[in-house]
């Protein structure tokens, strides 16, 4: 892995970005790359920071930039800087280039501008791993954060030439190779350097090292060129070191006082992390765990934590008055977390500590006993907890798992009383081992399958690991110290060193086997040399044996080809303690390789775990000049003075390092395992199976304020200055020969019938795809990253992804659910009847698409997102958006209302004071008159009589429902005559003789005054002969039978002017 950017750089990734002001304080993702949704202008996909510089994710690859004050700004003025800025593009990468990151979490950044909220970016996604696919053909690039850099790995998948590789810096100013190998690219600020590469393939399933060179094509570009063996039809991965994935603090906050102990880790195979130990009351615990608070005395804690290292999913105490410990952990395929380690009584030889009602032995028994307790999957109650112990000090060391609910433990006793059950009886001495098999799923005494103790008379034994193998058989390590060299430690004939020796420490490890037939008994036992075992693993089928511990002796056995087969020496020659690893036969009795790990100072290994191909993971304690690989996480101590852990990953034969290289992890103070305790750390776990390689969680204790933890972790941040603080970690590293893991994902654009579903191919070490779309079209496709798949109908379809490697396949399916879209919401509302005159609003309609209007189907009425409507009919619209999908409505309009008409408007007569009767035509519910003198009147035939004269403008309004309509109409008034203005005379004689003078009998006046007259003519007897009306209403002297009125006087009786008046007249002719 190359580190790609000078610690002095810092600024902006790429000029002009503009001001970001962060929202919450937090630590700026340095080891995440900050995914950008619109806080960043769009050629920036991740930022991030490396080594002290901003640093862009493009496209083409990656920018970097630094800030330069110029000559006559302050330096803490950014509006006064410029900008020195350097690209390095990857091949060809470009707008074409795939590019994938792992599962994003929420970063504790926002981005505010302005005073508008709604353009803020909240807490935008981080990522930890981005991969650039094909930037050139058949070769993929990989960036992530090791350390405080960004570091990318090489690619070159199979029947790729690696000369064809090449990566073009601009913006620097040279760019060469120096005689160690490394590239040193200058700018403008300096020269900073990038690592040689180490590289190597998987051929024949057995890892071979591959020499790979940097070489220069011209003046900034930069490739590289194999040297010797290298089989063109495997992949080949240039710098596939430990990847850190995560660490964190655990959150203890006692102070320098307290005592905060992690012994060891285990994952479940979700990759849960738990962690147990020993601490006090400042240790943090979660709600519904089976304890609260614990006691200030030191204690057993169990933590739970998710796999990637952010949140705390259980965390209690196993409270006692007394102290205890948590010294070893294991997790069941069911969740359940299995401890052991050692219970104290307190000075009134009394405990708290808690047993179960099914335990093995509930009551404690003299001095310290060792115990096994089971918590459930959720930590908040005990499965099952025991003592075991005698009447002498008993410690648990060591606990591995069989089937579920069978387990394993391994720790030391003393003297006498220690229950030995269904086991062969061996020689004891002043410090023994013993292994128990429980069987937790059984009650009291039939909890314990066997349990055998080993030592050998007058001797001191020490265990520290132990591990079982599929057929139930158990391994076990220590070492063994003897004064008189006289043992009887039953070493078993044929075994690979019946001889006992010890080094400047008095110690000899050792290993033995118990068989998993009843009664228990040794099958095999082994010396392996002076020194302690520290951890043992073995591989299930094979059963052979892997061991790692400690040596302080140039003679311990090595094996001819190691890594590395001399022990470290001091400036004087003197040998500390190394680290050793050895691998064993199944019957014991072959040494298959050992090797040493170490430098010249205090090196140790306290754990192993051993993947499926053979490959040991080891992990210990080390000083400085600790061998680690180039390119390493971190590739020395971090103070002269302090230790860090070690994590060293082997090939299967020893002979080289594994795809993790060797790598230290750790801070400025110690990282450590307890001063005053046998209990060693770190612990390793092995988690295989997941994906491109192997994921190892380590734990230990530690002194130091800066170790290297990662964003989004449960606790990054120490919270208790110097003081001992549990902390863990996982790391990762590409396995070559690991089988391809499948995933995608896939994202459903629904349209008007189905769908379209775009997928995601986000598999890992695949080279050969098949994908199967039941339903889809197309139904199948062979693609990396096929099309996307378009589906008629909706409805729930299973899509299926076959992914395949050199060493093997993988499958994934998932359901998806098709949900067509609604026809376009097109609404045109209920029918509606308007009144004439009126006009409706149609619309709006989606405005996406052609939209069409017509009137009762067939007359176009336009294409607007609305129509005025003004007359009757039935109207449709049809709107078609992009992609095919339509909405349409129809409404029916009705235009209807009542027509005011006044079809007659006739005076009774012609006289003044006349009655004008109107007439309106039928249709209307309602007719309202007003007759201009202020006067109104309802109905449809209606009568008035005006009082003053003049011209009047009579209005009728007419409605039915909501709908009216009005009408005027001018009349005439002429009022009926009053006393004080009507002039009418009358004569007294008339002779109706035909003459033609004075013939007739009438009124004299005005014609207005006679207009409106009534005129009645009786004799002296009373009878009337005449009526007449109108225009003075003459009489002509007849009767009303015809015949002539005899001559002499008649009475007249006249209404004129709305009054009587009486008179007589003489006819005389």
């Amino acid at each position: 892995m190359r580190r790609i950017v000078p610690k002095y750089a810092a600024a902006m990734a790429l000029m002009g970005l503009g001001p970001v002001v962060l929202a919450q304080p937090g630590p700026p993702s340095d080891q995440a790359f900050l995914r950008n949704e619109g806080q960043w202008p769009a050629e920036v996909l991740y930022r991030s920071r490396s080594e002290g510089a901003n640093v862009s994710l493009l496209r083409t690859g990656l920018s970097f930039s630094t800030a330069i004050p110029l000559a006559e700004a302050d330096e803490g003025d950014p509006e006064k800087q410029g900008y020195l800025v350097w690209n390095l593009d990857l091949g060809d990468a470009g707008p074409g280039t795939r590019i994938t990151s792992d599962t994003g979490v929420p970063s504790v950044h926002s981005f505010l501008r302005g005073p508008d909220a709604r353009g803020y970016i909240v807490h935008p996604q981080q990522v930890s791993r981005i991969t650039y696919h094909a930037v050139q053909p058949g070769v993929d690039v990989v960036l992530y954060h090791q350390g405080d850099g960004v570091k990318y790995d090489h690619r070159v998948h199979a029947g790729t030439d690696p000369a064809s590789v090449r990566c073009h810096y601009r913006g620097i100013k040279e760019l060469r190779i120096d005689a160690e190998g490394h590239l040193l690219v200058r700018t403008g600020l300096g020269v900073h350097r990038q690592h040689a590469p180490v590289s190597w393939q998987v051929v024949a399933g057995e890892r071979r090292p591959v020499q790979v060179d940097y070489v220069l094509h011209g003046d900034s570009t930069y490739g590289f060129r194999v040297q010797g063996a290298y089989d063109p039809d495997a992949d080949l991965i240039i710098d596939p070191l430990f990847d850190l994935l995560w660490a964190s603090y655990t959150g203890a906050t006692g102070g320098s006082n307290n005592i905060n102990y992690c012994f060891a880790n285990a994952m479940d195979p979700q990759g849960n992390v738990y962690l147990t130990g020993m601490v006090d009351s400042s240790f943090p615990t979660t709600p519904g765990s089976y304890s609260g608070p614990g006691n200030v005395v030191p204690e057993v804690f169990v933590a739970k934590f998710s796999s990637d290292g952010s949140t705390m999913l259980y965390s209690t105490y196993l409270p006692g008055n007394s102290s205890e410990f948590g010294t070893s952990i294991a997790v069941d395929a069911l969740g359940r977390a299995y401890v052991t380690g050692k219970v104290d009584l307190n000075i009134t030889n009394m405990t708290t500590y808690p047993s179960t009602a099914n335990a093995y032995q509930p009551v404690h028994a003299l001095g310290p006993d060792a115990m096994l307790t089971v918590l459930d999957p959720t930590g908040s109650s005990l499965v099952y907890s025991s003592f075991l112990g005698g009447d002498s000090p008993e410690d648990g060391f060591g606990i591995a798992l069989g089937p579920p609910g069978i387990a394993y433990v391994t720790g030391t006793t003393s003297f006498i009383g220690f229950p030995e059950v269904n086991a062969t009886a061996y020689p004891h001495g002043g410090r023994d081992i013993y292994v128990t098999k429980f069987d937790i799923d059984q009650s009291g005494p039939a909890s314990v399958v066997y349990s055998l103790r080993v030592g050998s008379v007058g001797d001191q034994c020490q265990v520290h690991g132990i591990s079982v193998d599929a057929a139930g058989n158990a391994y076990v390590t220590g070492g063994i110290s003897s004064n008189s060299g006289a043992l009887s430690f039953p070493v078993t004939p044929g075994a690979y060193s019946s001889t006992y020796t010890s080094g400047q420490d008095g110690l000899c490890a050792l290993l033995f086997k118990v068989g998993n037939t009843l009664p228990a008994s040794i099958d095999y036992a082994t010396f392996l040399g002076p020194g302690m075992g520290g951890g043992v693993d073995v591989d299930p089928l094979s059963g052979e044996a892997y061991v790692t511990g400690r040596t302080r002796t140039f003679a311990f056995p090595t094996t001819a080809g190691a890594l590395q087969p001399v022990h470290g020496a001091d400036m004087f020659g003197n040998a500390n303690n190394d680290a050793f690893v050895m691998k064993l036969d199944a019957t014991g009795s072959s040494l298959l390789y050992s090797t040493f790990l170490g430098g010249p100072k205090e090196d140790e290994g306290t754990d192993i775990v051993v993947n499926a191909q053979g490959e040991a993971y080891v992990t210990g304690l080390a000083h400085v000049d600790f061998p680690t690989s180039a390119g390493a996480y971190q590739e020395t101590v971090a103070s002269l003075l302090s230790s860090d852990i070690f994590v060293v990953h082997l090939n299967a034969d020893g002979s080289a390092y594994g795809c993790g290289g060797s790598t230290l992890f750790g801070g400025s103070a110690d990282e450590y395992y307890g001063n005053f305790y046998d209990y060693l750390a770190p612990s390793i776990d092995l988690l295989e199976g997941t994906g491109s390689g192997d994921v190892v969680s380590l734990s230990a204790t530690t002194h130091s304020q800066d170790l290297p933890t990662t964003p989004g972790v449960y606790q990054p941040v120490k919270v208790n200055g110097i003081a001992d603080q549990p902390f863990f970690l996982k790391l990762g590293c590409e396995q070559l020969n690991a089988p391809p893991n499948a995933a995608f994902n896939t994202l459903v654009e629904p349209d008007c019938t189905g769908g379209l579903v775009q997928l995601f191919n986000t598999s890992a070490a695949d080279t050969s795809w098949q994908w199967t779309f039941p339903g889809g079209q197309p139904a199948s496709s062979t693609d990396q990253d096929p099309g996307p798949v378009q589906y008629a109908m909706g409805g729930q379809y299973t899509i299926t992804l076959i992914v395949c490697n050199a060493f093997g396949c993988d499958t994934v399916q998932q359901t998806i659910s098709v949900d067509p879209e609604p026809q376009l919401p097109v609404d045109l509302g209920p029918d509606t009847t308007l009144c004439a005159g009126d006009q409706l609003l149609l619309g709006p309609v989606p405005s996406s698409g052609s939209i069409t209007w017509t009137l009762n189907d067939t007359i176009a009425q336009g294409s607007g997102t609305t129509l005025v409507v003004m007359e009757s009919g039935s109207y449709s619209v049809q709107v078609t958006d992009s992609s095919g999908c339509m909405g349409s409505d129809t409404v029916l309009v009705l235009f209807t209302g009542v027509e005011a008409v006044v079809q007659s408007a006739v005076n009774d007569g012609v006289c003044a004071g006349g009655t004008w009767t109107f007439q309106a035509a039928d249709g209307a519910t309602a007719y309202e008159w007003s007759f201009g003198d202020g006067n109104t009147a309802t109905g449809p035939s209606v009568a008035h009589q005006y009082s003053t004269t003049g011209t009047y403008q009579v209005q009728l309004v007419v409605s039915e429902g909501l709908c009216s309509d009005t009408v005027l109409l001018e009349v005439e008034g002429i009022p009926g005559p009053g006393s004080n203005d009507v002039d009418v005379v009358f004569p007294n004689v008339f002779s109706p003789n035909g003459d033609g003078i004075n013939d007739v009998f009438t009124a004299l006046g005005t014609p207005g005054d006679l207009a409106c007259f009534t005129l009645r003519i009786y004799d002296r007897w009373g009878l009337q002969l005449f009526e007449g009306s109108g225009a003075g209403a003459p009489w002509d002297g007849r009767s009303q039978s015809g015949g002539a009125v005899p001559d002499g006087v008649y009475y007249y009786v006249a209404e004129v002017g709305g009054r009587v008046q009486r008179g007589t007249v003489h006819v005389l002719r």
